[in-house]
């Protein structure tokens, strides 16, 4: 069981966080009313963040966990240093991509040497932002190399943020979704030696087991599936298991659809985990407008922003 450790910097809802912090203060798009502009960090408060990594990677340790991923990806902190769009420093953390990976590699390497070699260090990288001027397809091949390099124990790819929240997209086909990064993968292998893992739109056995015999990529992460299908590795193992249709989730009213998708989406099979925490069995039927509704009454209409709540 890996914990992974995340910051989620100018991305805190102003519920819980009513003055947010980033590498610079570029506001969040399309947030007014959810999320408040940032500030910008001090070169002292970022030192104190490497630090509070550490820490939390050494309490996961001593609580009993195999070990950590670093969240890099999503539009989160560490990736929002990572972006050019939304890190405009001038000083040894911005600027050239050497300065905008430090504030990662700094975490990574002040985890590593403060663990035992036998706790696992991985990190959860963007293979693009999907975004103007940000975080793009080379610079992330160059930062997994880096990271590679390094030593460190696995590297997943994923994409998008809450401006662009390409990991909840739901407008491809199945089939396009089933191999979202795998053109990134062959990329990836060819500068990296440590174990890859691509989580994105997997759903049948048969799309997992092309992509693992590609050779591009050594694991496959599942999200989705698991809020339908919460024993779906026994059912692979056993022979019971092909695939698992995830429909889009919509209200039938184009308009709303078109604005809310992702968020709806999200929330949707939020609910499915809910469920399966209660000890109840998912509801694959469970109506889109019911989960609006729940989105509505815990946070107003700021919750229906075309970022995660």
């Amino acid at each position: 069981m890996i914990m992974q450790i995340n910051h989620a910097g100018k991305q805190s809802p102003k519920a819980v966080n009513r003055e947010p912090v980033a590498p610079s203060a570029v506001p969040l798009v399309g947030m007014d009313g959810f999320i408040n502009p940032p500030r910008q960090l001090q070169n002292s408060e970022i030192y104190d963040l490497i630090q509070a990594f550490i820490n939390t990677a050494k309490l996961a340790e001593q609580a009993g966990f195999s070990g950590v991923q670093i969240h890099a990806a999503h539009g989160c902190l560490i990736s929002q240093f990572l972006s050019p769009h939304h890190n405009r420093r001038d000083d040894e953390w911005g600027g050239s991509l050497a300065n905008r990976m430090s504030f990662l590699l700094k975490i990574y390497e002040g985890i590593r040497a403060n663990v035992g070699a036998d706790f696992l260090v991985g990190v959860k990288l963007n293979s693009a932002d999907f975004q103007k001027g940000g975080f793009d397809e080379s610079e992330s091949i160059t930062v997994v190399q880096a990271l590679s390099d390094l030593g460190i124990d696995f590297i997943e790819i994923s994409g998008g943020n809450y401006e662009n929240p390409q990991m909840l997209s739901a407008k491809s086909s199945t089939q396009k979704r089933e191999a979202f990064f795998l053109d990134y993968a062959e990329k990836a292998r060819k500068v990296c030696s440590v174990p890859l893992i691509i989580t994105g739109g997997f759903r049948s056995k048969q799309a997992m087991n092309d992509a693992l015999s590609s050779g591009h990529l050594d694991m496959v992460g599942v999200a989705r599936p698991f809020a339908l299908v919460p024993d779906l590795p026994n059912q692979i193992k056993n022979g019971a298991y092909e695939t698992v249709q995830t429909e889009r989730i919509k209200t039938g009213v184009k308009p709303l659809d078109d604005k809310i998708g992702s968020v709806l989406e999200m929330d949707w099979y939020m609910s499915q985990m809910t469920l399966i925490g209660q000890g109840k069995s998912p509801n694959p039927k469970l109506s889109a407008w019911r989960v609006l509704a729940k989105i509505i009454w815990e946070n107003g209409k700021a919750g229906l922003s075309t970022g995660r709540s």
